[in-house]
């Protein structure tokens, strides 16, 4: 193994006519198929190689990936970036993210593309971007879905400004990669708001031309269990399961292939546009893109004469989460956060413009979302998990519980100019307090005084 990785760089080496330094530290060297840790630390420009910690694979065990940065990070302490990770193809390595990251440094120097951050990881070039079948004596793969969902995005969102929310985390990937951005995207919901599959891999097992690399990761092409196990880890498997939670949160999709790829026609197969219609039927929204003339090359289906990368997907996926977490909130209301949620942190900020003047809108990762007037007093306050916390009820609907048996879950309190306060129990009971405190109206009385 170790001389055919020698004989693999020497050949790259020759047929790129590398200069010395550049054979030493090229973004062109392969790696071997059991790299965590990418041996070449080459990195296109604003960008840095990275040693995270994986105890995924175990104690004192590291992985490798690229950080793009934004011209400009770091100069504004409290600003935060959202992320898109990018999976390399098959065979691959981090550096293959040097295509994306070059369009993506462009496009922020010119005003196109808000600023974001890119992490690209050493995944493995036959991993298939899922948790290897280690009962397998063939296998040679190891636990990557859980190296990137445990250990890099925790590690990213610890050691950068970011906006560790879906709603600012997005993944990429081309090929091998494209097909395990869609699978980590839809097998996790909650933890990414977009994806974009570039020529992404959806075969089916018999369609994987290459045996051995289903080997690698799934076990003995023999072994009825390693298709099996190759099923359970489709990105198919995961749209159908999770089919609701994608769609309910409006999860932003795209899906690229050429014309002259055999993803897209192969046999009278139209492997992704099989895929996309599993994801039409399934009633999820994305977007399909044909390129004419490409080949299974992101540069070709990238071309700017055909079509040029569109990184207002990325503009409209994260615009929400931008405005919420570089949103300056007025020192009255983040004190208040600080006094009454002192475990919490601000999520989302919404200002509306209304006629006696902004009303800010301010959501917290505990899941409470409040509501303050012009005068940054809180006019409205809702927790629908866990209830809102009595610090905030008036003592006069305290007591009035009190009087009545153990404190109920509120899920909501609304401050009524001229009325009271809106109450809204956890079991749906509307019931209405004046200023003082005292009951004026309740939706189910003798379900409150029983």
């Amino acid at each position: 193994m170790k001389s055919l990785r020698i004989l693999m760089a020497a050949a790259a080496m020759c047929s790129l006519n590398l200069s010395a330094a550049e054979q030493a530290d090229s973004l062109h060297l392969p790696t071997g198929k059991t790299d965590w840790i990418d041996p070449v630390h080459a990195t296109p420009a604003n960008t840095n190689y990275v040693l995270y910690p994986t105890p995924s694979r175990g104690e004192d065990t590291q992985g490798s990936c690229l950080v793009y940065l934004p011209e400009g990070y770091g100069s504004e302490t409290g600003r935060r970036y959202p992320v898109v990770y990018y999976l390399h193809g098959g065979t691959g390595n981090q550096r293959e993210a040097a295509w994306l990251i070059e369009r993506v440094d462009r496009a922020v120097r010119e005003g196109r593309l808000e600023p974001l951050i890119v992490v690209s990881p050493q995944a493995l070039p036959i991993g298939w971007y899922v948790n290897a079948n280690r009962s397998d004596e063939k296998v040679i793969s190891g636990p990557i879905e859980d190296v990137i969902i445990r250990d890099l995005i925790p590690y990213i969102d610890a050691n950068y400004q970011t906006v560790a929310d879906r709603s600012g985390r997005g993944v990429e990937g081309f090929s091998m990669g494209g097909r395990g951005a869609l699978a980590l995207a839809f097998a996790h919901p909650d933890l990414f708001g977009a994806v974009s599959s570039v020529a992404g891999a959806v075969v089916d097992w018999e369609e994987e031309p290459l045996k051995r690399a289903l080997e690698c990761t799934f076990g003995d092409i023999s072994d009825p269990f390693s298709k099996v196990y190759f099923e359970s880890w489709h990105p198919k498997s995961f749209a159908c399961h999770n089919a609701a939670r994608i769609i309910d949160n409006k999860m932003q999709i795209r899906m690229f292939v050429g014309d002259r790829d055999r993803l897209y026609e192969e046999n009278g197969i139209s492997i992704t546009g099989r895929f996309h219609d599993l994801l039409t039927r399934l009633g999820i929204s994305h977007s399909f893109t044909i390129v004419p003339g490409a080949g299974h090359d992101p540069n070709e289906i990238f071309n700017d004469s055909v079509n040029s990368y569109d990184v207002t997907f990325w503009n409209d996926a994260f615009g929400k989460a931008l405005t919420a977490y570089n949103t300056v909130v007025p020192t009255e209301i983040s004190d208040f956060i600080s006094r009454y949620f002192p475990e919490a942190t601000i999520t989302g900020v919404e200002i509306s413009r209304e006629e006696n003047g902004d009303h800010y809108l301010v959501s917290l990762s505990d899941s409470t979302t409040l509501k303050f007037n012009e005068h940054f007093n809180w006019i409205m306050v809702k927790n629908a998990e866990s209830g809102v916390v009595s610090t905030l009820w008036h003592a006069g609907i305290l007591d009035y519980f009190r009087c009545h048996g153990a404190l109920p879950v509120i899920t909501e309190i609304k401050k009524v100019p001229r009325v009271g306060y809106a109450v809204t129990l956890a079991d749906g009971q509307k019931l209405t307090f004046d200023t003082t405190g005292h009951l004026r109206e309740c939706s189910n009385l003798n379900r409150i005084n029983n």
